[in-house]
Protein backbone atom coordinates (compact mmCIF):
# COMPACT_ATOMS: atom_id res chain seq x y z
CA UNK A 1 0.00 0.00 0.00
CA UNK A 2 1.37 3.36 -0.70
CA UNK A 3 1.80 6.33 1.42
CA UNK A 4 -1.43 8.34 2.62
CA UNK A 5 -2.05 10.41 -0.88
CA UNK A 6 -1.73 14.62 -1.07
CA UNK A 7 -4.72 15.98 -0.10
CA UNK A 8 -6.32 18.70 1.60
CA UNK A 9 -6.69 18.04 5.72
CA UNK A 10 -10.15 19.51 5.83
CA UNK A 11 -13.10 17.92 5.39
CA UNK A 12 -13.77 18.12 1.48
CA UNK A 13 -16.80 17.20 -0.54
CA UNK A 14 -15.52 15.13 -3.34
CA UNK A 15 -18.94 15.56 -5.46
CA UNK A 16 -17.09 13.11 -8.59
CA UNK A 17 -16.30 10.76 -6.06
CA UNK A 18 -19.85 10.97 -5.11
CA UNK A 19 -21.74 10.29 -8.03
CA UNK A 20 -18.67 7.16 -9.04
CA UNK A 21 -20.36 5.61 -6.24
CA UNK A 22 -23.39 6.91 -5.77
CA UNK A 23 -23.55 8.08 -2.11
CA UNK A 24 -26.20 10.00 -0.13
CA UNK A 25 -25.18 13.24 1.21
CA UNK A 26 -24.78 11.63 4.83
CA UNK A 27 -22.30 8.23 3.07
CA UNK A 28 -20.05 11.09 1.42
CA UNK A 29 -19.53 13.15 4.62
CA UNK A 30 -18.69 9.95 6.44
CA UNK A 31 -16.74 9.37 4.04
CA UNK A 32 -14.86 12.73 3.86
CA UNK A 33 -13.98 12.30 7.39
CA UNK A 34 -12.74 8.74 7.65
CA UNK A 35 -10.43 9.86 4.86
CA UNK A 36 -8.34 12.44 7.27
CA UNK A 37 -8.60 10.30 10.14
CA UNK A 38 -5.11 9.36 8.90
CA UNK A 39 -4.10 12.64 10.05
CA UNK A 40 -4.89 11.72 13.44
CA UNK A 41 -5.75 8.89 14.54
CA UNK A 42 -3.25 5.74 15.95
CA UNK A 43 -2.67 3.16 13.36
CA UNK A 44 -2.29 -0.92 14.19
CA UNK A 45 -1.42 -3.19 11.31
CA UNK A 46 -2.68 -0.40 9.13
CA UNK A 47 -5.97 -0.05 10.76
CA UNK A 48 -7.24 3.59 12.01
CA UNK A 49 -8.84 3.13 16.11
CA UNK A 50 -11.75 5.41 15.48
CA UNK A 51 -14.65 4.79 18.34
CA UNK A 52 -17.83 5.61 17.70
CA UNK A 53 -18.14 8.21 20.67
CA UNK A 54 -15.10 10.24 18.66
CA UNK A 55 -16.90 9.94 15.73
CA UNK A 56 -20.28 10.94 17.52
CA UNK A 57 -18.70 13.98 19.10
CA UNK A 58 -16.96 15.11 15.77
CA UNK A 59 -20.24 14.40 13.72
CA UNK A 60 -23.01 15.11 16.09
CA UNK A 61 -25.55 15.63 13.24
CA UNK A 62 -24.98 12.05 12.22
CA UNK A 63 -26.44 9.80 15.02
CA UNK A 64 -24.90 6.65 15.85
CA UNK A 65 -27.61 4.43 13.56
CA UNK A 66 -27.24 6.40 10.98
CA UNK A 67 -23.25 6.34 11.26
CA UNK A 68 -23.44 2.33 11.34
CA UNK A 69 -25.95 2.28 8.49
CA UNK A 70 -23.63 4.68 6.24
CA UNK A 71 -20.39 2.95 7.49
CA UNK A 72 -22.33 0.00 6.41
CA UNK A 73 -22.57 0.44 2.97
CA UNK A 74 -19.04 2.26 2.61
CA UNK A 75 -17.76 -1.29 3.62
CA UNK A 76 -20.28 -2.49 1.25
CA UNK A 77 -18.74 -0.78 -1.75
CA UNK A 78 -15.16 -1.87 -0.92
CA UNK A 79 -14.46 1.87 -0.26
CA UNK A 80 -13.12 1.07 3.68
CA UNK A 81 -12.53 -2.42 5.73
CA UNK A 82 -13.30 -2.81 9.10
CA UNK A 83 -11.80 -4.72 12.34
CA UNK A 84 -11.63 -5.04 15.53
CA UNK A 85 -7.78 -4.37 16.57
CA UNK A 86 -6.29 -4.61 20.19
CA UNK A 87 -4.45 -0.92 21.47
CA UNK A 88 -1.39 -2.20 23.11
CA UNK A 89 -0.66 1.76 23.82
CA UNK A 90 -3.46 2.54 25.81
CA UNK A 91 -4.80 1.74 29.60
CA UNK A 92 -6.68 -1.89 29.53
CA UNK A 93 -5.56 -2.97 25.96
CA UNK A 94 -9.11 -2.14 24.48
CA UNK A 95 -10.31 -3.63 21.32
CA UNK A 96 -12.02 -1.23 19.26
CA UNK A 97 -12.83 -1.11 15.24
CA UNK A 98 -10.14 -0.22 12.99
CA UNK A 99 -10.60 1.09 9.69
CA UNK A 100 -8.42 1.84 6.74
CA UNK A 101 -9.31 2.88 3.33
CA UNK A 102 -9.26 0.40 -0.03
CA UNK A 103 -7.51 1.62 -3.47
CA UNK A 104 -10.72 2.40 -4.07
CA UNK A 105 -11.34 4.74 -0.99
CA UNK A 106 -8.44 6.34 -1.18
CA UNK A 107 -9.39 8.04 -4.42
CA UNK A 108 -11.40 10.26 -2.20
CA UNK A 109 -10.31 13.93 -2.90
CA UNK A 110 -7.05 12.80 -4.15
CA UNK A 111 -6.99 14.88 -6.87
CA UNK A 112 -8.62 17.86 -5.02
CA UNK A 113 -6.07 20.61 -3.62
CA UNK A 114 -7.52 24.64 -2.71
CA UNK A 115 -5.90 27.03 -4.77
CA UNK A 116 -4.62 28.68 -1.49
CA UNK A 117 -2.86 25.47 -0.18
CA UNK A 118 -1.98 23.88 -3.44
CA UNK A 119 0.00 27.85 -3.36
CA UNK A 120 1.43 27.58 0.02
CA UNK A 121 2.80 23.62 -0.68
CA UNK A 122 4.43 24.77 -3.88
CA UNK A 123 6.39 27.96 -1.73
CA UNK A 124 7.21 25.36 0.52
CA UNK A 125 8.84 22.94 -1.81
CA UNK A 126 10.87 25.61 -3.40
CA UNK A 127 12.13 26.63 -0.41
CA UNK A 128 13.24 22.97 0.74
CA UNK A 129 14.60 22.46 -3.27
CA UNK A 130 16.76 25.97 -2.68
CA UNK A 131 17.95 25.33 1.02
CA UNK A 132 19.13 21.45 -0.32
CA UNK A 133 20.81 23.36 -3.29
CA UNK A 134 22.68 26.09 -0.69
CA UNK A 135 23.62 22.79 1.41
CA UNK A 136 25.14 20.91 -1.35
CA UNK A 137 26.80 23.35 -2.83
CA UNK A 138 28.50 24.15 0.77
CA UNK A 139 29.63 20.97 0.79
CA UNK A 140 31.03 20.82 -2.55
CA UNK A 141 33.33 23.78 -1.53
CA UNK A 142 34.10 22.10 2.19
CA UNK A 143 35.32 18.90 0.11
CA UNK A 144 36.86 21.00 -2.84
CA UNK A 145 38.76 22.63 -0.34
CA UNK A 146 40.10 19.44 1.63
CA UNK A 147 40.95 17.56 -1.90
CA UNK A 148 43.06 20.53 -3.10
CA UNK A 149 45.45 20.84 0.26
CA UNK A 150 45.47 16.88 0.99
CA UNK A 151 48.37 14.51 -0.79
CA UNK A 152 46.63 11.29 -0.79
CA UNK A 153 45.97 9.64 -3.57
CA UNK A 154 42.73 7.77 -2.28
CA UNK A 155 39.21 9.30 -1.76
CA UNK A 156 38.96 11.41 1.47
CA UNK A 157 36.22 9.83 3.61
CA UNK A 158 32.47 11.70 3.77
CA UNK A 159 32.64 14.01 6.70
CA UNK A 160 29.47 14.39 8.15
CA UNK A 161 28.09 17.89 7.80
CA UNK A 162 27.72 19.44 11.25
CA UNK A 163 25.00 19.39 13.70
CA UNK A 164 23.56 22.33 12.73
CA UNK A 165 23.19 22.10 9.20
CA UNK A 166 21.55 18.22 9.62
CA UNK A 167 19.04 19.97 12.00
CA UNK A 168 17.87 22.45 9.44
CA UNK A 169 17.58 19.74 6.77
CA UNK A 170 15.46 17.46 9.34
CA UNK A 171 13.03 20.27 10.15
CA UNK A 172 12.76 21.92 6.80
CA UNK A 173 12.01 18.11 5.61
CA UNK A 174 9.71 17.67 8.11
CA UNK A 175 7.52 20.74 7.64
CA UNK A 176 7.13 20.05 3.62
CA UNK A 177 6.20 15.96 3.91
CA UNK A 178 4.20 16.68 7.26
CA UNK A 179 1.56 18.45 5.35
CA UNK A 180 1.66 17.29 2.21
CA UNK A 181 1.34 13.57 3.27
CA UNK A 182 3.69 12.51 0.61
CA UNK A 183 6.46 9.76 1.25
CA UNK A 184 9.93 10.77 1.59
CA UNK A 185 12.13 8.16 -0.07
CA UNK A 186 12.25 3.92 -0.28
CA UNK A 187 15.34 2.16 -0.73
CA UNK A 188 17.19 3.19 2.46
CA UNK A 189 20.38 1.65 3.28
CA UNK A 190 19.94 -1.70 5.72
CA UNK A 191 15.94 -1.53 5.08
CA UNK A 192 14.13 -3.40 2.35
CA UNK A 193 14.29 -1.66 -0.52
CA UNK A 194 10.34 -1.63 -0.96
CA UNK A 195 10.40 -0.02 2.90
CA UNK A 196 8.96 3.63 2.52
CA UNK A 197 9.22 6.15 4.74
CA UNK A 198 7.35 9.39 5.68
CA UNK A 199 6.47 11.86 7.99
CA UNK A 200 3.25 10.61 10.61
CA UNK A 201 0.23 12.99 11.62
CA UNK A 202 2.74 13.11 15.18
CA UNK A 203 5.42 14.97 13.00
CA UNK A 204 7.62 11.85 13.68
CA UNK A 205 9.84 9.62 11.51
CA UNK A 206 7.98 6.78 10.12
CA UNK A 207 7.79 3.50 8.03
CA UNK A 208 5.51 1.89 5.79
CA UNK A 209 6.40 -1.67 5.56
CA UNK A 210 6.27 -4.17 2.45
CA UNK A 211 3.82 -5.96 4.82
CA UNK A 212 2.06 -2.82 4.64
CA UNK A 213 2.54 -2.38 8.57
CA UNK A 214 2.78 1.55 9.71
CA UNK A 215 5.43 1.48 12.53
CA UNK A 216 6.75 5.04 14.09
CA UNK A 217 10.87 4.70 14.39
CA UNK A 218 11.55 4.68 17.92
CA UNK A 219 14.98 4.31 18.50
CA UNK A 220 17.30 7.46 18.24
CA UNK A 221 20.40 5.85 16.05
CA UNK A 222 18.69 4.70 13.42
CA UNK A 223 16.49 8.25 13.64
CA UNK A 224 19.86 9.70 13.05
CA UNK A 225 21.46 7.53 10.75
CA UNK A 226 18.24 7.65 8.31
CA UNK A 227 18.58 11.69 8.45
CA UNK A 228 22.07 11.60 8.27
CA UNK A 229 22.26 9.48 4.94
CA UNK A 230 19.38 11.31 3.11
CA UNK A 231 21.42 14.62 3.79
CA UNK A 232 24.00 13.20 2.38
CA UNK A 233 22.37 12.16 -0.81
CA UNK A 234 19.78 15.12 -1.19
CA UNK A 235 19.13 13.96 -4.99
CA UNK A 236 16.64 11.01 -2.87
CA UNK A 237 14.49 13.75 -1.19
CA UNK A 238 10.55 12.59 -2.39
CA UNK A 239 11.85 9.97 -4.49
CA UNK A 240 9.64 7.01 -4.43
CA UNK A 241 11.01 4.65 -6.78
CA UNK A 242 8.51 2.29 -8.58
CA UNK A 243 10.67 -0.52 -9.42
CA UNK A 244 8.14 -2.08 -11.99
CA UNK A 245 8.88 0.45 -13.90
CA UNK A 246 12.26 0.87 -16.17
CA UNK A 247 14.42 3.97 -14.40
CA UNK A 248 16.14 6.63 -16.94
CA UNK A 249 19.33 7.39 -17.05
CA UNK A 250 19.12 10.20 -14.72
CA UNK A 251 17.29 8.43 -12.58
CA UNK A 252 19.91 5.56 -12.61
CA UNK A 253 22.26 8.36 -11.24
CA UNK A 254 19.85 10.24 -8.86
CA UNK A 255 19.78 6.87 -7.04
CA UNK A 256 22.97 4.83 -7.01
CA UNK A 257 25.70 6.72 -7.52
CA UNK A 258 28.20 6.66 -4.65
CA UNK A 259 26.17 3.76 -3.39
CA UNK A 260 28.45 0.47 -2.29
CA UNK A 261 27.98 -2.70 -4.08
CA UNK A 262 29.86 -5.93 -3.43
CA UNK A 263 30.80 -8.71 -6.41
CA UNK A 264 31.76 -11.58 -4.94
CA UNK A 265 34.57 -10.27 -2.59
CA UNK A 266 35.19 -7.42 -3.71
CA UNK A 267 33.59 -4.20 -2.83
CA UNK A 268 33.18 -1.07 -4.84
CA UNK A 269 31.98 2.32 -5.20
CA UNK A 270 29.50 3.37 -7.77
CA UNK A 271 30.54 6.61 -9.72
CA UNK A 272 28.00 7.35 -12.21
CA UNK A 273 25.78 5.81 -15.11
CA UNK A 274 27.45 5.92 -18.54
CA UNK A 275 24.89 6.02 -21.68
CA UNK A 276 25.84 3.70 -24.58
CA UNK A 277 24.16 3.21 -28.00
CA UNK A 278 23.13 -0.19 -26.98
CA UNK A 279 22.87 0.43 -23.13
CA UNK A 280 24.57 1.68 -20.49
CA UNK A 281 27.85 0.94 -18.30
CA UNK A 282 28.83 1.51 -15.09
CA UNK A 283 31.58 2.76 -13.57
CA UNK A 284 32.93 2.25 -10.28
CA UNK A 285 35.39 2.79 -8.08
CA UNK A 286 38.01 -0.12 -6.59
CA UNK A 287 38.97 0.44 -2.83
CA UNK A 288 42.44 1.11 -4.21
CA UNK A 289 40.79 4.52 -5.53
CA UNK A 290 41.37 3.28 -9.28
CA UNK A 291 38.19 4.19 -11.23
CA UNK A 292 36.87 1.30 -14.26
CA UNK A 293 33.48 -0.04 -15.62
CA UNK A 294 32.17 -3.01 -14.78
CA UNK A 295 33.48 -5.70 -17.05
CA UNK A 296 31.52 -8.69 -18.54
CA UNK A 297 32.98 -11.87 -17.12
CA UNK A 298 32.56 -13.75 -20.35
CA UNK A 299 33.44 -11.09 -23.39
CA UNK A 300 36.40 -9.58 -20.71
CA UNK A 301 34.63 -6.05 -22.08
CA UNK A 302 32.71 -3.54 -20.48
CA UNK A 303 29.50 -4.62 -19.33
CA UNK A 304 26.61 -3.00 -21.50
CA UNK A 305 22.81 -3.40 -19.80
CA UNK A 306 19.20 -2.49 -20.54
CA UNK A 307 18.35 -0.01 -18.14
CA UNK A 308 15.59 -1.38 -16.14
CA UNK A 309 18.05 -4.80 -16.46
CA UNK A 310 20.75 -2.29 -14.92
CA UNK A 311 18.76 -1.66 -11.86
CA UNK A 312 18.20 -4.84 -11.16
CA UNK A 313 21.69 -5.96 -10.68
CA UNK A 314 22.50 -2.99 -8.71
CA UNK A 315 19.95 -4.11 -6.16
CA UNK A 316 21.24 -7.53 -6.37
CA UNK A 317 24.42 -6.52 -5.46
CA UNK A 318 24.15 -3.02 -3.21
CA UNK A 319 26.32 -3.21 -0.24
Amino acid sequence: MSAVPQRTQILVKDLIFQSKYNLSHTQTDLMAYLVNVTYWAISVDGYYVIATKKVMSDLPQLGEKTFEASLKVLKELRLVECKIVEVLEWRGKPKLRGIRLTEKGKEYNAKLMLPNQDKILKKMKKELDEALKKLSISEKKEETKETTTSTETTPPTPKLPKKEKIDDFIEQSRQYFGSTSRPICNLVPTYNQDTTFYINSYNRLSIITPQNEFKQITNPKAISEFWQWLYLHPQRVGDKIDFTKTPTLKELNNRYTNRAIKIGEERYTIVAFVQEDSGVKVKVREESGAERFLIDSSTNKDMVMELGYCQEIVLMVLG
